[in-house]
């Protein structure tokens, strides 16, 4: 497929018109009629230079670089489709719309308002009609084509009037109602100076609930866009209603008699004789069939609710559509939630597509004709996104900035974004003008109450549980059972966010902005450290029960909980040590201390991060706790790379005063034999690790650690090519099953599958697939790349090359994301086989020159290597020894992160290439 054109480029969109009904009375003819019309509208779409971009349900979304050809492919199809026999459903008819504007292509599509533009300009029209924009027509002025005036009309996207042009043909119909535009219908819907952006489903949602429900709520906290959201999804659904769509702003409106003044206002209302104001809506509605919009409720939920309850028992054509805060409590009531704009990938991946980052570049290129998205700014706007919770006016207001300060210094400015935020639009609702303005006006529709408890739970970061919230909210002012109704209340007036989680237990979260509002309340009032402190306390309780269920059968479920907790353990470590203050420096160690074991298992977690920070301040703790801490210490610098550090630590961890084989000293003699491997030292490590599996299984038979250990010993057996390396990992997987620590299965089944790589790969595969599988459900995660880069080779030893491409691309990624260097290290050298088994010998010998720089020589010409040895021997060959090391160098002059984005992109590059070809 040829490439889409780029910049300046000619939109068509098709619909056929009155298809739900067509498939409804003639479900089995319409499928071959569809097949037929796709292919006439695709044929002259493809024969006219054209290229289609998607379909559209029933229609067709196509490019052209050259305006009079979307002309005459458009005339084309008409003619066709009006030519064709349509026995069975009788005529098909297709409405056009075609508009020509600036677009960006990204990922195989256009994103832009003139894509958009092109859309609304094709639903205005009918069946058989083709409808242009004005730019198209300039383009058309001398191409012969006739084109007929049709006036300027507002389109459903609410901005500036487009004047309409309609071609006509030889053949074509000229006889057309009206075009179904905004002034085709009574309202008064506003112009929008600025597009609508995302928000497709929640339109498509919101439009479709219409339908089934009289009174719809879109609910949000301040600033998501539901006035926004309300005002489309009306122009959207105008043309069910005989009698239009009608908004009334009840944000000035300070009581119920103002409220009713605003609504009789907008709709042309006059007090009749003998009747109150409210009657004589009713009256005026009675025989109406409109949508009436409410927007902002949320002061006046109870006159609000009269009105509604009323207008609906009286008037049978009325459909309401409000925006509040909360839900108005309405009997037939159905209550939308507008969450915030999808957030952008922290790692980059869609972000010039993503919605909120889309919003911020279009008002930005409004603020500043310069403005453009590009690799120098894309990753601070990705940021800017994400630290304003995808908060459309936050987003805005960000935008504005831009006029004088970059995205970069934007980011940098966010932590005093209450101050930075300001200066919005000057027409816009005085509350809207600036962030602080708008969570001011949430905050003071709160009772006392919600007030205390918002307050409290700004301590928490992320997510957090109502019994997490109670525990650390309730006080001698306020029960526990207070605490849920208050935040049952503020989940309703959209301050706390619930998310689902797949364990079927809800969870709340507090959108950053709101979260530092509260935090700022509780530093006004002196109460910041007190709270901070109970939520310190809680989570190093928690931690402590914790510990040991991630240690036994239920693993998956206690990690599902910590991941969800890890925000808030960490900000607990972070505030404790920055107290230094012995009573909250306990709660640190206690923390890292209980989480011990993550630091090997889950070294991403970050908890081990101030293990030794927290050695540093002292505290008032057991020496059993303080091996504990040590002994994560140590494992967290062997993560980094740092061996000798490392080993200095662990060594400290098996001190004097502790039962020998306990679990911390246990896992210190993990991180001593592992690092002495890493240097060369095989057969000590494996003693290393025999010994401390003796010793814990003697002393510690219910913990994982023994057969954890015996795994690794195993491994480096596989490695020196010691027979025992397949009894040892066949105990060890023994023991895992038997005490059922997935982390600890996983990790047998890793060394089994290693052991068995060199005599049986088809074998290894398998076990190292079971052993993936478990990782993808929560195990294991320190060793989840590991495991993929081990299947790869196995895969390799098959043949299979292509898969073990892939599992390779997948595994260093994992490993990367673990912060383990040595599994990365470890992966690039596994690497080396299969791009020299796929004739990529350059790549394989840059993975050859990034693996030096991570492994040693001993490690590398250990006898479990041979097969590794071998690719390079051939590539050195074929390559020509100079070239091969010329390229060796450049491996290993690369960067870590480097090294990393190399690897990634290299195999991206590869598992694309080989797709192309398996296509072919």
């Amino acid at each position: 497929m040829p490439e889409l054109p780029s910049g300046t480029v000619t939109f068509l969109f098709t619909d056929l018109e009155g298809s739900t009904r067509l498939w409804e009375e003639f479900p089995e003819a319409m499928r071959p009629a569809l097949a037929r019309h796709d292919e006439i509208v695709r044929s002259t779409i493809e024969g006219s230079s054209g290229q289609v971009v998607k379909t559209t349900g029933d229609g067709f979304h196509a490019v052209f670089s050259i305006a009079s050809d979307a002309i005459d492919a458009a005339v084309a199809a008409q003619l066709a489709i009006s030519g064709e026999s349509w026995a069975e459903t009788g005529p098909l008819r297709v409405r056009m719309g075609v508009h020509t504007g600036a677009a960006e292509l990204r990922d195989g599509d256009y994103y832009s308002s003139a894509v958009n533009r092109a859309a609304r300009l094709m639903s205005v029209a009918h069946g058989g009609q083709i409808v242009v924009s004005s730019a198209t027509s300039e383009l058309l002025r001398d191409s012969g084509v006739e084109l007929f005036d049709l006036g300027e009309h507002r389109l459903r996207d609410l901005s500036v009037a487009e004047r309409v042009f309609e071609v006509r043909a030889p053949g074509l119909s000229t006889e057309f109602p009206p075009l179904r535009s905004l002034d085709a219908f009574p309202g008064n819907l506003p112009r929008q100076l600025t597009s609508f952006v995302g928000r497709h489903e929640e339109l498509v949602g919101t439009a479709k609930a219409l339908d089934e429900w009289r009174l719809v709520t879109l609910t949000g906290t301040g600033g998501v866009g539901k006035t926004r959201l309300a005002v489309q999804v009306a122009a959207e659904v105008l043309p069910r209603f005989r009698d239009g769509a009608w908004l009334c702003e009840l944000a000035v409106a300070s009581d119920g008699e103002t409220m009713a003044q605003v609504v009789a206002a907008e709709l042309g209302v006059s007090q009749r004789p003998g009747m109150s104001l409210e009657a004589s809506i009713n009256d005026y509605l009675r025989p109406k069939e409109l949508l009436l919009v409410l927007d902002n409720c949320e002061q006046l939920l109870g006159p609000v609710s009269v009105l509604a309850e009323n207008v609906l028992r009286e008037c049978p054509g009325i459909r309401v559509l409000a925006t509040s805060r909360e839900g108005l409590a309405v009997g037939g009531e159905h209550v939308r939630p507008v969450r915030s704009l999808p957030l952008p990938d922290a790692a980059g991946v869609g972000t010039a597509t993503n919605d909120a980052v889309r919003l911020f570049v279009e008002r930005a290129e409004a603020a500043r004709a310069s403005f453009g998205l590009d690799a120098s700014n894309v990753d601070a706007v990705g940021e800017i996104c994400r630290r304003l919770d995808g908060i459309p006016l936050a987003i805005e207001l960000a935008a504005a900035r831009t006029v004088a300060l970059s995205p970069a210094d934007i980011a940098t400015l966010l932590d005093e974004r209450f101050r930075l935020l300001t200066g919005g639009r000057r027409t816009a609702v005085e509350r809207h003008q600036t962030l602080r303005a708008t969570v001011d006006w949430s905050y003071s529709l709160l009772e006392s109450r919600e007030r205390l408890v918002f307050d409290r739970l700004g301590v928490f970061a992320g997510s957090f549980d109502a019994v997490g919230a109670t525990a650390v909210v309730a006080d001698d002012s306020i029960e526990a059972f207070d605490v849920l109704d208050a935040l049952t209340a503020l989940v309703a007036k959209s301050m706390v966010v619930t998310e689902d989680t797949p364990d079927g237990h809800g969870r709340f979260r507090m959108l950053e902005t709101l979260r530092q509002y509260a935090q700022e309340q509780l530093d006004q009032a002196g109460d910041t450290d007190q709270w901070r402190r109970r939520h310190a306390e809680y989570f190093a309780t928690w931690a402590e029960e914790a510990g040991p269920g991630l240690e036994g059968p239920d693993e998956l479920a206690w990690r599902a909980r910590e991941v969800a907790e890890l925000d808030n353990l960490r900000t607990a470590v972070m505030w404790s040590l920055d107290r230094d203050e012995p009573g909250d420096i306990d709660l640190a160690l206690r923390i890292v201390g209980a989480l011990a074991s993550e630091a090997w298992v889950h070294p991403s977690a970050g908890i081990a991060a101030r293990a030794e920070q927290a050695l540093s301040h002292g505290g008032n703790v057991s020496a059993q706790l303080r091996y504990a801490v040590t002994a994560a210490a140590g494992t967290y610098e062997y993560g980094l790379g740092n061996y000798a550090r490392a080993q200095e630590l662990a060594r400290a961890a098996i001190g004097d005063g502790v039962p020998l084989g306990a679990p911390a000293p246990g896992m210190a003699h993990v991180v001593l034999a592992t690092s002495a491997s890493v240097l060369g030292q095989l057969e000590r490590g494996m003693t290393l690790l025999l010994e401390a599996a003796r010793l814990l299984g003697r002393d510690f038979p219910d913990s994982p650690y023994a057969a954890q250990a015996r795994a690794l010993a195993a491994m480096f057996a596989a490695e020196t090519g010691d027979p025992i390396a397949r009894t040892e990992a066949e105990r060890a997987l023994h023991e895992a099953r038997e005490i059922g620590n997935p982390t600890a299965i996983g990790l047998a089944l890793l060394a089994y599958g290693w052991a068995l790589t060199d005599d049986d790969a088809v074998g290894a595969v398998a076990a190292l697939d079971e052993s993936i599988m478990l990782c993808r459900q929560g195990a294991n995660p320190f060793t989840f790349g590991l495991a993929l880069t081990l299947a790869a080779g196995a895969r390799a030893q098959t043949g299979d090359l292509r898969q073990a491409a892939r599992d390779l691309r997948e595994g260093i990624e994992r490993c990367h994301q673990t912060g383990t260097r040595l599994t990365f290290f470890i992966s690039a050298w596994f690497g080396i086989q299969i791009l020299v088994g796929l004739e990529r010998v350059d790549e394989g010998a840059i993975f050859d020159g990034i693996a030096s720089t991570g492994l040693t020589a001993d490690w590398r010409a250990a006898p479990g290597h041979a097969h590794r040895r071998a690719a390079i021997a051939q590539a050195r060959a074929a390559y020509g020894r100079e070239r091969y090391d010329a390229a060796v160098h450049t491996g290993a002059a690369m960067a870590y992160d480097q090294a990393v984005e190399h690897t990634l992109r290299a195999l991206d590059d590869l598992i694309n290439e080989t797709a192309d070809h398996s296509e072919t």
